[in-house]
């Protein structure tokens, strides 16, 4: 039997399968091939994220029968972690990798006045090694990692000297700071990591903070602060899509074209295909990602988790492009992007505005959300508001969230298949209540 290994050497196959456990939970390794998940997957994933995430903290199972239902469970009330940034951090931490970064380092510091020739590495890394693995795996994953180090200004390279040395840049960045103004960093840092996205990042210096803190033996203030804040019901999942999301941010900050690899819906066949950044957008709500893609002049959402790899390409493009669509992506309630400002579609909706309302969060609410709408007063309760759509179904939530205080009232044909729908999908709710009347 091959020997298990805990490390990750593709990170999407984790990702995916995290995502399944944490978004709906409770499902055994029986019911993985509805996902379309081998046994023997569910089985290696499911080591890897008690590894990761500890099992006594946040991963837990129940029972069903003869059947071991795993789960994440998290107290919002107790504590602000978000547990899958632990999967994000193991994200490229494949044995040989992880082996190679921390000899290097050893080696570095020990000749950081001298400097170290990529022979003198190599000879030094195989000794330790013991020729486990084999020279041409050890060499090309050794250059790889100097080129992420470089990038990362940890070390450099001295061309007329054909040798790395260990850069002296590293500074303590926090040794300006008092103590006090160090503590009101880490509170902001752990505000901010739960409110605002992408947040990565933010989990990196709130580590080192935390780190810094306890090392200055303050770990009663770090204990105190942890429960300060309380973020209810907030989505942690879209942390597993942010290494796909700051690729996408960089190419469109340096203008440069993407290589998409993306799993269509209900299609076993991935595709790959090159296409221009153009927008990010995020639901808040239910913590997904979406990228809009120009792709033969024709605008794309993809929506993250069914996106599988980003490369940034060296060709560029002219942001020219970008604008040319952007006023159309504006006018967009969500994600469903027409081809032309001429495929939009008007609707009528009359909302209910009482008098007696001190505040008339009703009128505010469409004015923050509703972007572009035209807003006449018909009276004294009520509200209309015109709107321009590209998609009915995009819609329909936004409106049942408004219960009885909003009414579809317009003439169009899509105006009538949208009443048609939402009363449709009321009587099916009602009907899953009881309720026949």
């Amino acid at each position: 039997m091959a020997m298990f290994n805990p490390f990750v050497s593709d990170f999407n196959k984790l990702r995916r399968f995290s995502r399944i456990v944490y978004l709906y939970g409770c499902y055994s390794r029986e019911d993985a091939e509805n996902f379309n998940i081998a046994k023997r997957t569910f089985d290696d994933e499911l080591r890897r994220m008690r590894i990761f995430l500890g099992e006594d903290k946040y991963l837990s199972s129940e029972r069903e029968g003869k059947k071991t239902l795993p789960c994440i469970v998290e107290d919002f009330f107790r504590e602000v972690e978000n547990p899958l940034v632990n999967l994000y951090f193991s994200k490229t931490s494949t044995a040989l990798k992880t082996t190679l970064f921390f000899l290097t380092l050893q080696i570095f510091n020990l000749e950081k006045e001298r400097g170290v020739l990529l022979a003198q590495l190599l000879d030094r890394i195989s000794e330790v090694l013991e020729c486990e693995v084999a020279d041409s795996e050890i060499e090309s994953s050794l250059k790889r990692i100097l080129k992420q180090m470089e990038k990362l200004s940890i070390i450099r390279y001295l061309k007329s000297e054909r040798k790395y040395v260990l850069c002296s840049c590293v500074k303590d960045v926090f040794k300006d700071f008092s103590i006090d103004e160090i503590k009101d960093i880490y509170i902001s840092v752990l505000f901010f990591i739960n409110s605002h996205v992408p947040s990565v990042p933010g989990w990196y210096l709130k580590e080192s903070l935390e780190k810094y803190l306890l090392e200055l033996g303050e770990r009663e203030f770090v204990e105190d602060v942890a429960r300060m804040f309380w973020f209810t019901y907030v989505p942690h999942h879209h942390v597993l899509e942010e290494n796909l999301v700051w690729q996408f941010l960089e190419a469109a900050q340096t203008n440069k074209k993407i290589k998409v690899l993306y799993c269509p819906r209900n299609k076993k066949q991935k595709i790959e295909f090159v296409c221009i950044p153009a927008r990010i957008v995020y639901d808040v709500k239910l913590g997904r990602f979406y990228f809009l893609v120009l792709k033969e002049e024709e605008i794309s959402a993809l929506p993250s988790w069914r996106t599988e790899k980003i490369e940034i390409l060296s060709e560029g493009f002219d942001p020219q492009q970008i604008e040319e669509v952007s006023n159309v992506i504006e006018k967009c309630f969500f994600v469903s992007i027409p081809e032309r400002e001429d495929k939009f579609q008007k609707i009528k909706i009359r909302f209910k505005s009482p008098q007696d309302s001190s505040y008339n969060f009703v009128l505010a609410r469409v004015k923050r959300e509703l972007r572009n709408a035209k807003i006449t007063k018909a009276d004294n309760q009520f509200f209309e508001v015109e709107y321009e759509i590209s998609n009915i179904k995009e819609i329909k939530g936004w409106l049942r969230s408004f219960g009885d205080r909003a009414v579809i009232i317009g003439d169009s044909e899509v105006s009538r298949q949208l009443k048609e729908e939402m009363i449709n999908e009321w009587k099916e709710i009602l009907k899953n209540y009881g309720s026949l009347s």
